[in-house]
C-alpha cells in the first residue's frame, strides 16, 4: 500500500509547481504551511520533517503518514511597449512525509519540490520573444533573416522543477534537546519552448536540461519549557551540474539558443542555494500561540555560471503566525510572509523571467482537525502578493524597458494518520 501511495505522489509530482522562497529555494511543502506560513519550528506534524526534523521528537511515539495536495493558481505578467502579456495556469502539487517516532529515535523521510518556478506559458509571447524579434530585426541573424521585419506567432514556454527525496533520522541528546541529520537527494528537470515565425522562417528554439546531486541536512530542537519551542534548520548546498540537449530545435532554433549560451551537449552550473532556517513557537496563553520564522537563502555562494554576478545579496524570508486552539478537536491558524529577493530585474535571464523573482507580501489562514485519536485533516490557503519590478530598456540585447509582476493563490487539504 505504501509503495503505491509514493508511486501516485511521484506520477503527480511530474505536473507540480513549487513558489515561495528564494530565488530558486522553495518551502511550501503542506498543508499545514499553506495556512501559517511559519513552520520552522513545528512539531505537531509530519510535516515537520521537512521544516523542523528535530522537533519530531516532540510527537507522540508511532507510524506517521501524511499527504498532501496543494492546489496553485497564479498570473505571471510582462508589460511592454504599452501591452500586457500573461500567463495564468492553475496547477496541482503532492508531498509526501513519513515518520516512525519510538523514545528517543526517529525515523523521517519526505518527498517535496525544492526548487525550480514551476510551469508558465505564454500563448503570444512575452519579453523573450519580443528582444528576439528586436533582436532579429535590427539584423541579428542578417543576411540569412533581412532586417525590418516582425516575429508573427511568438510563444514561450518553461516549465522547472527540483523533486526532492529526504530522509534521516533524529534523536533526543537531552529532555530539552534534540537532534537531526538527513541525506537529500535532488533530480531535476527544466524544458524551455520559444517558437514564431519571422520573415517566413520558422524558427523552433527548445531545449531540455536534467541535473541531479546529493545534500545534507541537519537540524537542532531546543524545548526549554511546555510554553517555548526553538527550531533551527541547516541545507546544504545542493550542486547541480544541467546537461544540455537542443535536439527539439530546428537550425535557426539552435543557433539563437547559442547567443544566450545554450549549446547542445554542454553543461550549465545551476547549484540549488543553502539555506539556513530558525523559527520559534511560543504559547502566550494556554489557547494561543506565536510562530515567527526566518530563512535565508545563500544564493551569493551557489555556483550560478554566467549568472554568478546576477545576485546582489542573499534572499530571505520573515514569517508569523497565529494559532488558536478552539478545544481539542479544532485549531485555527492566521500567518503573514515577507520575501526579500536581491536580484535586479535588468539582471534575469530567461528561467527567472520566464518565472521572475519578486518582493512579496503573502497572508494565510488555515484550520487542523483532529477527526479521531489517530487521523488528523489539515486545511490552508494562501495568497501572494508580489512587489512589480522595472527592467530598463537594454539597446545591446534589444530587450524593452518591462515590468515584472505575479499574484499567487495557494490551497491545502492534507491528512494525516498516525499507526
Amino acid at each position: 500500500m505504501i509503495r503505491k501511495i509514493l508511486l501516485i505522489v511521484i506520477i503527480l509530482g511530474m505536473a507540480a509547481p513549487a513558489f515561495a522562497g528564494g530565488i530558486d529555494n522553495k518551502q511550501n511543502f503542506s498543508s499545514a504551511y499553506a495556512g501559517t506560513l511559519s513552520r520552522n519550528a513545528a512539531t505537531d506534524g509530519a510535516d515537520a520533517a521537512a521544516y523542523n526534523p528535530a522537533g519530531l521528537m516532540l510527537l507522540k511515539n508511532g507510524t506517521y503518514l501524511e499527504l498532501d495536495i496543494l492546489p496553485f493558481t497564479f498570473d505571471y505578467d510582462h508589460e511592454y511597449n504599452g501591452e500586457t502579456q500573461t500567463s495564468s495556469p492553475y496547477l496541482v502539487a503532492p508531498m509526501a512525509f513519513g515518520v516512525h517516532k519510538w523514545d528517543k529515535w526517529a525515523f523521517w523521510g519526505a518527498f517535496t519540490i525544492n526548487g525550480g518556478g514551476g510551469k508558465t506559458e505564454y500563448e503570444n509571447g512575452n519579453i523573450i520573444t519580443q528582444t528576439v524579434e528586436n533582436q532579429l530585426a535590427g539584423g541579428a541573424f542578417a543576411p540569412v533573416l533581412p532586417k525590418g521585419r516582425t516575429l508573427s506567432q511568438p510563444y514561450a514556454y518553461a516549465e522547472s522543477y527540483d523533486y526532492t527525496f529526504t530522509a534521516g533520522v533524529s534523536y533526543v541528546l537531552h529532555p530539552m534537546v534534540s537532534v537531526a541529520a538527513g541525506v537529500r537527494y535532488v533530480t531535476t528537470e527544466k524544458e524551455v519552448d520559444l517558437h514564431g515565425t519571422y520573415s517566413g522562417a520558422y524558427i523552433l528554439a527548445k531545449y531540455d536540461q536534467e541535473a541531479d546531486g546529493f545534500g545534507g541536512v541537519i537540524g537542532i530542537d531546543i524545548h526549554p519549557s511546555d510554553k517555548l519551542n526553538i527550531g533551527i534548520r541547516y541545507e546544504s548546498e545542493v550542486n547541480l551540474d544541467w546537461e544540455t540537449d537542443t535536439n527539439g530545435s530546428n537550425a535557426l532554433g539552435i543557433a539563437l539558443l547559442e547567443r544566450y549560451g545554450r549549446v547542445d551537449g554542454k553543461s550549465y552550473a545551476r547549484d540549488l542555494p543553502a539555506l539556513l532556517a530558525l523559527g520559534l513557537e511560543w504559547k502566550l496563553l494556554p489557547m494561543l500561540t506565536l510562530k515567527p520564522s526566518f530563512s535565508l537563502y545563500f544564493e551569493k555562494d551557489a555556483d550560478w555560471d554566467t549568472q554568478n554576478d546576477a545576485v546582489d545579496g542573499n534572499s530571505y524570508e520573515l514569517a508569523l503566525a497565529l494559532q488558536y486552539d478552539v478545544n481539542e478537536d479544532w485549531s485555527l491558524t492566521a500567518g503573514y510572509l515577507y520575501i526579500d529577493v536581491d536580484m535586479r530585474p535588468e539582471n534575469f535571464g530567461i528561467i527567472e523571467q520566464m518565472n521572475p523573482p519578486l518582493d512579496c507580501h503573502a497572508v494565510a489562514v488555515g484550520a487542523k482537525y483532529r477527526m479521531t485519536e489517530k487521523m488528523t485533516l489539515i486545511l490552508g490557503f494562501s495568497g501572494y502578493f508580489y512587489v512589480d519590478d522595472t527592467a530598463p530598456a537594454d539597446p545591446t540585447t534589444g530587450r524593452p524597458e518591462v515590468t515584472y509582476d505575479k499574484t499567487l493563490y495557494q490551497g491545502g487539504i492534507g491528512i494525516q494518520y498516525r499507526f
